[in-house]
């Protein structure tokens, strides 16, 4: 009788650890899973004449620049960090199985030809996880409150920040000319229009 009730609770013990083992290579597999969604970047077309303002800046005023913009277009308190560095760093927490691990990302900024930044993944640290770039990209497009204007891309680990769909007043508009975090080099171009 010992015997046949020990054999059950064996049974019972490796059927439960191999259900749970299936549960989280499930689980990981969809979390690992690329987005093959493609982003398409269009302008609105827009063909009002506009005077052109050049404003050079640097980091410190950037930096707190982005904090009230981030914390402005997605009204609700913010479960990371954007701050600029020698490159643009990406700070936060990934839960994984209900454990918050520390995140840090950087990221080069590369201006565009038509004034918006693509964010480059540089280097990457989750705890002392070895995840793909790809699959934390994604989780911080799932789980962290961004603006609409700023869109992540895990395919091409890279963060797209479209400048040219942020609302101002005035319907102003911002082109970043230069973007050189190492030499704190920051010049960008305010579009105001002249005309309805």
């Amino acid at each position: 009788m010992v015997k046949k009730v020990l054999l059950n609770w064996k049974s019972a013990f490796i059927t439960l650890f191999t259900l749970n083992i299936l549960i989280a290579l499930i689980a990981l597999f969809l979390v690992m899973v690329p987005d093959h969604s493609k982003f398409k970047f269009t302008e609105r077309a827009d063909d009002r004449e506009r005077v052109a303002f050049t404003i050079q800046s640097d980091k410190e005023d950037l930096n707190e620049l982005i904090r009230f913009y981030l914390e402005k277009e997605t009204r609700r308190p913010l479960n990371y960090e954007v701050r600029l560095t020698d490159r643009v760093e990406l700070k936060g927490a990934m839960t994984v199985f209900e454990r918050d691990i520390p995140l840090t990302m950087t990221f080069i900024p590369e201006v565009q030809e038509n004034g918006d930044v693509r964010l480059k993944q540089d280097s990457m640290s989750v705890g002392r996880l070895q995840v793909p770039v790809s699959m934390v990209l994604k989780y911080v497009g799932d789980n962290y409150p961004l603006p609409p204007w700023v869109r992540i891309v895990p395919s091409d680990q890279s963060i797209y920040v479209a400048l040219n769909e942020l609302e101002l007043q005035s319907d102003t508009k911002v082109q970043f000319t230069k973007f050189n975090l190492e030499n704190d080099e920051i010049e960008f171009k305010l579009l105001v229009p002249v005309e309805e």
